[in-house]
């Protein structure tokens, strides 16, 4: 009696591969369905790299994160448009302020350049001909230490 359980289980254990490849068949038409759009056939399958399902959170390795519809949206809308840079990180600065209770805020392109523009910032102070002098760090800060 005691062999008919490991053999029952070695069965189910070698048939393991087919299951998943019918349950994953299933999930992905399922999937497709929902989506309105092939998942196989996109611009990174196109390029010949292969698209993962992201466990781990907003790791920039893997791509940060995806974005809301509302984002995609505004950048739709942005994107007919030309605008000083200067003016409108001045604008998102204070919008992002007012919206999280900072002082004032900043978009970065992730958290590399959150702490290049951060480092940057108190070599340079709020000394413009030190800001403008930048990426010529002579005479300013020149030691950083992160926590």
């Amino acid at each position: 009696m005691k062999n008919s359980g490991r053999r029952s289980f070695m069965k189910m254990f070698a048939a393991a591969p087919l299951l998943t490849q019918i349950a994953a068949r299933d999930l992905y038409a399922e999937a497709a369905s929902a989506v309105g759009k092939d998942p196989r056939e996109n611009v990174y399958t196109r390029l010949g790299v292969k698209t993962v399902i992201n466990c781990r959170g907003t790791w920039t390795y893997l791509s940060g994160s995806l974005e809301f519809p509302e984002v995609r949206q505004a950048q739709l809308e942005a994107a007919d448009y030309f605008v000083n840079m200067i003016e409108l990180q001045r604008a998102v600065g204070r919008r992002l302020a007012e919206l999280t209770g900072a002082e004032s805020g900043m978009v970065t392109s992730g958290s590399a350049g959150a702490m290049a523009a951060s480092t940057a910032a108190c070599m340079a102070g709020t000394d413009d001909k030190k800001i403008w002098q930048l990426p010529d760090t002579t005479g300013m800060k020149h030691e950083v230490v992160m926590v």
